[in-house]
């Protein structure tokens, strides 16, 4: 639950991050023409980080709504199968969800 825990502690940060990155994006195209052109290779990127922020959200989301803590129950052995498998899961599901960020704020910064 590590993980889970270190993961929906940014899902606030995620919802913040895509806002700045949507209110840039509509900065960007109230801009002159010419500029924007200029500015299109920061677009893309800017697109692709929120569409990554907007996965991992929804991973975090799928998860959780999949998660069975009480799996396998009566299966020792079954569960813990299933929580090992779990484990990776919301291992990769943190991982995504802190490197959208920190590409994120790197752009952001920009």
């Amino acid at each position: 639950m590590e993980d889970h825990n270190i993961g929906m502690a940014k899902m606030s940060k995620i919802n913040e991050t895509k806002n700045k990155i949507q209110h840039v994006l509509d900065s960007i195209s109230t801009l002159p023409t010419n500029t924007q052109r200029s500015l299109a290779q920061y677009k893309m990127q800017l697109d692709s980080s929120f569409n990554r922020l907007t996965f991992a959200g929804y991973a975090m989301e799928k998860w959780m709504e999949e998660f069975n803590m009480d799996s396998a129950k009566d299966n020792e052995e079954k569960r813990i199968e299933y929580l090992k498998s779990e484990k990776i899961k919301i291992s990769k599901v943190k991982e995504a969800m802190l490197s959208s960020l920190k590409t994120s704020d790197s752009l952001l910064k920009k």
